[in-house]
């Protein structure tokens, strides 16, 4: 795998089992489970459980973000990939809340976040 990868779309968010689909721009798209991280969280990722805020998730840059600035490196969610499952048609599952949150992350950027 070439480092340097950044995510192109969040397909699907899961607050219940704290993972996140993902479609990275090298073609590569699959579930990634967060659940080390929040299972028993510090820091910033203690404030996304306490204010509700998992499944307001944005890019910034290719990266996963949150509004508070805790933010994950893509090339470190592309090695923790598993494929995502299909439908009997082949298509990938329909997301229950609907689309990537892209309108969310235009309101929610924060100047000078940094990634990986």
């Amino acid at each position: 795998m070439k480092l340097g990868n950044k995510i192109e779309r969040i397909l699907r968010v899961d607050d219940e089992s704290f993972s996140v689909t993902l479609r990275f721009r090298d073609g590569a798209s699959g579930v990634v489970s967060l659940v080390h991280l929040f299972e028993r969280p510090k820091g910033l990722a203690a404030e996304i459980l306490k204010g509700g805020m998992f499944a307001m998730c944005f890019l910034e840059n290719g990266a996963l973000a949150w509004p508070n600035g805790f933010e994950l490196c893509p090339d470190a969610l592309r090695t923790r990939v598993t494929p995502a499952m299909r439908s009997r048609n082949g298509a990938a599952k329909p997301s229950r809340r609907g689309s990537s949150g892209a309108g969310r992350a235009a309101a929610t950027k924060r100047k000078g976040a940094k990634t990986c």
